[in-house]
């Protein structure tokens, strides 16, 4: 109950810091505002996902409020789900331990991604909090079997599946998990069949994730030779990265090994990618966890590699197509990892305790976990002026112009439906002729006029108003001439 407050309060703060939303929350709060008022196809065709934003019109409706304090009360209780399931995951798999079952709760309530998550209104809180109640769940069923319990087990998946798509991957690590808990399975070929059936299922996933295919679907658009295009012009960049890697990287030419540099990109970026989202000092903390002296039981031991180590195939999947990888995307990784932080924390607390020699240990560790989380909590926010300018924006210019913006909070606040009339471009270094013909005024957040885009800077335009922001960029609004 006092862990469920602090995260309350904690989300209270995050709210009242980021009073302006991540880039993402404009899409998630539209759909939203769509939904609650009873404009689903809308909704849908604006974001395919919309199990999130469904769930915050669900709170504007009961409560009256608008989108965006919806969202926050959404994450909120999204947060204490997070926050409740771990600590209740810890207390099955240290068999009750009271000192564990503490470490665990400071440990989630200073977990460093979460505390940014709270104040972002990103699906990722669905997909967390589903995520680590369906391991609770698991290792309550394990402790004490019930087929309400795996009932359980089976709506969290769906509930983390219908957030991110990667949640439906506990549809198959799960039941291989309860497989390989019974070493005398191993024996049987049927084993050995459920696991290679289960890995060939993930790759219709991976298809389904990486091609947009189940977004379109939603939509209610599906014409296959989309998929047989899209995935050809995937193979055909990698082979062009390959060849740069060659080319351009790599000498003489390359020597054969362009493939290998490749593969060995990848895996990178997913190292790093990781350990951003444990962050280094708590990856570093939690190898202690394991070595020199393994702090968990061997049952333990293997809940936390299988479920860590099994979602590297996802994440090395989407970075080969992409050869990018959020931080966020290994936020699972991250909180299975928080499990032996929790240890850790409880051994070291044990020995200082006891008075050992290495009792030096729990003020090292208390003062890296708290200077990680006071590194990460949400500073009150200097993005003002963009609800300053997307307001000024549906106030004062006629509902016929056409708006272009760099910024998706600025069309958002200025209310105005997304399409022709208002659209958002990843355009902060270079505008296409199309853009710069097809529109009358053009909403710019940059450093200075000097760091518009240089078709914007040659288009013949008049400045119609600008805000300052504290953060040091203004949002420059500009009618063509």
């Amino acid at each position: 109950m006092v862990a469920a407050v602090l995260s309350l309060a904690l989300s209270l703060w995050g709210a009242w810091a980021a009073f302006i939303p991540n880039p993402d929350a404009a899409l998630y709060l539209r759909a939203a505002e769509l939904i609650a008022a009873g404009r689903w196809t809308e909704a849908v065709q604006l974001f395919p996902w919309p199990l999130y934003s469904a769930a915050i019109a669900a709170v504007m409706s009961v409560t009256g409020f608008k989108a965006f304090i919806a969202a926050q009360i959404v994450n909120a209780l999204l947060g204490v789900v997070t926050t409740v399931s771990f600590i209740g995951l810890l207390h099955h798999l240290a068999n009750g331990d009271r000192l564990v079952v503490l470490c665990a709760a400071i440990v989630i309530l200073l977990q460093p991604h979460l505390s940014e998550l709270r104040a972002s209104i990103v699906r990722d809180n669905g997909y967390d909090a589903f995520f680590i109640l369906t391991l609770y769940l698991v290792a309550r069923d394990l402790a004490t079997p019930r087929l309400g319990t795996k009932f359980g087990i089976g709506l969290a998946i769906a509930a983390a599946g219908v957030f991110r798509i990667e949640g439906f991957a506990l549809i198959v690590l799960v039941p291989l998990y309860y497989l390989l808990r019974h070493r005398e399975y191993w024996a049987r070929p049927s084993t050995i069949l459920a696991i290679i059936v289960g890995c060939l299922l993930i790759i219709p996933g991976l298809i389904l994730w990486l091609s947009g295919i189940l977004g379109e679907l939603l939509r209610g658009r599906l014409e296959l030779h989309q998929y047989v295009s899209h995935w050809s012009a995937v193979t055909n960049t990698i082979i062009d990265r390959v060849r740069d890697l060659k080319l351009h990287f790599l000498f003489p030419n390359g020597g054969g090994n362009s493939w290998g540099a490749y593969v060995g990109l990848v895996l990178g970026i997913v190292l790093v990618n990781t350990v951003r989202a444990v962050t280094l000092p708590l990856a570093i903390l939690t190898a202690f966890a394991f070595f020199p002296k393994r702090l968990m039981p061997r049952a333990v031991n293997g809940f936390v590699l299988w479920f860590t180590l099994a979602q590297l195939p996802m994440l090395i999947a989407f970075t080969a197509a992409m050869l990018l990888l959020d931080k966020r995307y290994a936020m699972g990784m991250a909180l299975v990892l928080d499990v032996p932080l929790s240890f850790l924390l409880a051994e070291v607390t044990r020995q200082w305790r006891a008075g050992a020699a290495t009792r030096f240990f729990l003020p090292v560790t208390a003062i890296v976990l708290a200077a990680v989380w006071a590194f990460s909590v949400p500073r009150a926010s200097k993005l003002a002026y963009l609800e300053e300018a997307g307001q000024w924006i549906g106030r004062e210019l006629p509902a016929n112009v056409r708006v272009l913006t760099n910024d998706s909070r600025i069309a958002y606040y200025s209310g105005r439906p997304y399409g022709p009339a208002m659209q958002t471009c990843d355009c902060n270094t270079r505008l296409t002729d199309t853009e710069t013909t097809q529109f009358d005024y053009f909403a710019f957040v940059a450093d200075d006029a000097n760091d518009l885009p240089a078709e914007l800077q040659k288009l013949p335009k008049q400045l119609v108003r600008s805000f300052a922001g504290k953060d040091g960029h203004t949002a420059f609004i500009y009618e063509r001439e």
